[in-house]
């Protein structure tokens, strides 16, 4: 074993996915090695005794001196007497031990094991471990987890066993062991304990409440804990329901603990140097700026996380604050609530209260908690449609405190229901676009950006790809429209020109021109020999390992996605569409992109759903049936498959783009004929110039080339 990987969770790779307690050596296995490598080491459990610090000395003494981060637990208020009696010391009493027994402050192995309650209570003491109570009204705190982190890895613990001298060295307990590097499934476990411990931590469960040490002491909540006889439900009623009255009372002390949100930045995301460093470089420019302005940001960097650390950075200055974060679509909502968890902060979904009284509702409690000084930072998540309404604005406009709009996907407001009646009564604006520009609509552009204010931190494809997202390879596949076809779209040309005098504002024809431009372009998008081309190009596939990969079909009408879901079905490819129709069901959506993620469905199938923000990391195989010539359609395709992905190892993405062309490329060089290459050249183009296989043979330029002489020859 190298000493580079032994400065890496990386080195536990050999050990087993199950260990059972007493006979398997869990300790010296994991949870030593664990302590001695991680930079972050956090414990949820039901049973907690110091006695196990003692047998886990080499690992925790290690990890007390080399890492910056102290070691958290969240326990039961059941203890013994003399873990009681240690905690008080630590908390309440200067006591002795650092002048008699911990010379310099430093733990070690022999003064642990020596030693275990007098250096329990110097390591509360120091703040080197940090214990919260968790309590519940008639049920137990129950979890067992142990998670250790360095960098993007991480292993998680889990199985039956207490964190006491029993349970881990006697008792007859099975583990399982997560690692999050290895597979998606362990992957998706990690993660999803991570945000589960850290809604705890900040007691952003409605079930459990989650109290500080010293308030819990100080409040007579801890409860003698005998394996003998386990507490009785009325027993954990009174404990909940003594922590519940303190926790309604204005002038206590423990009132803040509880109730205020911990807004912070998680301790392990990097955003001042290495591969997202952009995003520190976004939030100073954005602060800089007076806090308001656009983000141009590629889609998979981070766009999402940027503007939380730029919220917190404004909270710092200025509080209590509202925070609004609008996006266009219900899976984007939800995903931004998962994002913000991680933050400290409990957002409000306000799409999951139905209508306009529910929300007021909602935005009336958090603005009743800082008029009464139990919070002094609220975060609300809404849809683009209910950020236009005159209702939900209303209630917003009341709030007597400074307020920041987060608008996602911001070139979506361009519309007239936001640039009519703009809400100026925020006083602090942030847009984020990997293409704030609205193509053919100059005047919802120039409208955006007065409201937001201009672009102040510009972040490219280019310059993102190699560093925070992976590379790709681009393949062009022409398929010829049939003679039929081409004299359809020759008549819908004709018509287009007979009728451009309807396109009377720039961009902006009439119902009429709008119909033939869509039928026209619909043409192209479900052109009959698409169906046969991705058949082709499945049959060269290795079914059993086809996986994360993503079919685009046309959204102007269903018959292409009928036939492409007929057609990997009668290959046995297990798949699923997701389209307006699925995620209109929030648990239907989820269940079908945690089997992707998982691998259990091979292909997702699609029309415009996922082209906005929904974060599939494991995306690394695209067929593009149908494009429409808006370029922020093509830029936001592109950046969702090159998302970087540990889980699986992705190291670069394949992207199948299937071309209209004329029947005879060489035959047709008339203005119409030149006029549809040209559309479909820009695209191709445009995905060429940053694909790694550009120059290479069955690369995309030799067909680009051909197509250019077509075009403009």
């Amino acid at each position: 074993m190298t000493a580079g990987l032994r400065q890496s969770l990386r080195f536990l790779d050999h050990i087993h996915p199950l260990y059972m307690l007493p006979t398997d050596p869990l300790a010296e296995e994991v949870l030593i090695p664990g302590f001695q490598v991680a930079d972050t080491v956090d414990c949820m459990v039901g049973f907690f005794s110091s006695e196990v610090l003692a047998s886990l000395a080499p690992g925790l003494a290690t990890y007390i001196n080399a890492s910056r981060n102290n070691f958290r637990l969240i326990i039961s208020p059941l203890l013994r007497a003399e873990d009681q009696a240690a905690i008080e010391d630590g908390l309440e009493v200067a006591c002795d031990v650092a002048d008699r027994l911990l010379e310099e402050f430093v733990i070690t192995k022999d003064l642990l094991q020596r030693h275990t309650l007098k250096c329990f209570s110097w390591l509360l003491r120091e703040g080197r471990i940090e214990i919260k109570i968790a309590l519940m009204k008639d049920a137990l705190f129950h979890p067992k987890v142990w998670r250790f982190e360095k960098g993007e890895d991480a292993v998680v613990v889990h199985g039956s066993s207490n964190v006491t001298f029993a349970g881990i060295l006697k008792n007859i307990e099975q583990i399982a062991i997560s690692r999050s590097w290895q597979d998606t499934n362990q992957a998706v476990i990690t993660k999803k304990l991570r945000n589960e411990f850290s809604r705890l931590w900040e007691n952003n469960d409605e079930n459990c409440l989650v109290i500080a040490m010293p308030d819990a002491v100080k409040q007579k909540l801890l409860r003698n804990y005998d394996s003998t006889t386990p507490p009785t439900e009325d027993e954990l009623r009174e404990i909940y329901s003594s922590a519940s009255k303190i926790s309604e009372e204005p002038s206590s002390y423990i009132t803040t603990t509880l109730q205020k949100p911990g807004f912070k930045v998680p301790g392990w995301l990097r955003y001042e140097d290495g591969p997202f460093e952009h995003q520190g470089k976004a939030v100073n420019a954005w602060c800089e700026a007076g806090h308001r302005g656009v983000l141009e940001m590629a889609t998979g960097s981070g766009k999402t996380i940027t503007s939380m650390i730029a919220a917190h950075r404004l909270y710092q200055a200025q509080s209590p604050l509202l925070i609004v974060v609008a996006a266009p679509y219900i899976p984007l909502v939800e995903q931004w609530c998962e994002e913000i968890t991680p933050f400290g902060l409990k957002p409000v979904n306000l799409t999951t209260y139905g209508g306009g009284a529910g929300r007021a509702r909602e935005l009336q409690k958090i603005n009743r908690r800082f008029r009464n000084g139990l919070s002094d930072v609220g975060i609300v998540v809404v849809s683009h449609d209910t950020l236009c309404t005159s209702e939900f604005l209303g209630v917003v406009a009341r709030f007597d405190c400074p307020k920041l709009l987060v608008a996602d996907e911001a070139h979506n407001l361009g519309r007239e229901s936001f640039v009519a009646n703009p809400p100026e009564f925020f006083e602090h604006r942030l847009a984020l676009s990997a293409t704030p520009i609205r193509q053919y609509d100059a005047e919802g552009t120039e409208a955006l950006f007065d409201f937001f204010g201009p672009v102040v931190f510009s972040f490219t494809l280019e310059e993102a790809i190699g560093t925070c997202l992976v590379e790709y390879d681009y393949y062009l596949h022409p398929v010829h429209l049939t003679e039929s076809e081409m004299d359809d779209w020759f008549d819908l040309t004709g018509k287009i020109k007979q009728n451009a005098w309807r396109d009377k504002e720039g961009g902006k024809p009439d119902d009429y021109l709008a119909k033939l431009l869509r039928d026209r372009r619909a043409l192209l998008e479900t052109a009959s020999g698409k169906i046969s081309m991705l058949e082709s190009l499945l049959d060269a596939e290795d079914i059993g390992q086809l996986k994360h990969t993503l079919i685009y079909t046309s959204d102007k009408g269903p018959d292409q996605l009928v036939h492409v879901n007929r057609l990997l079905s009668d290959r046995n490819i297990l798949y699923h569409q997701l389209t307006a129709e699925e995620t209109a069901n929030r648990d239907l959506t989820k269940q079908i992109i945690d089997s992707f993620q998982s691998g259990e469905i091979q292909v997702l199938t699609a029309k415009r759903v996922l082209d906005e923000g929904v974060n599939v990391p494991q995306l690394c195989k695209a067929f593009i049936l149908a494009s429409t010539t808006v370029e922020r359609q093509w830029v936001q395709r592109r950046g969702r498959l090159l998302r970087t992905c540990s889980a699986i190892n992705k190291t670069h993405s394949v992207i199948h783009d299937l071309l209209t062309l004329p029947p005879e490329m060489e035959s047709g060089r008339d203005p119409d004929t030149r006029s549809l290459v040209r559309s479909e050249l820009e695209r191709a183009r445009e995905f060429a110039g940053l694909a790694r296989n550009a120059g290479r043979s069955g690369g995309p330029l030799a067909l680009i080339d051909e197509m250019v002489d077509l075009a403009y020859m």
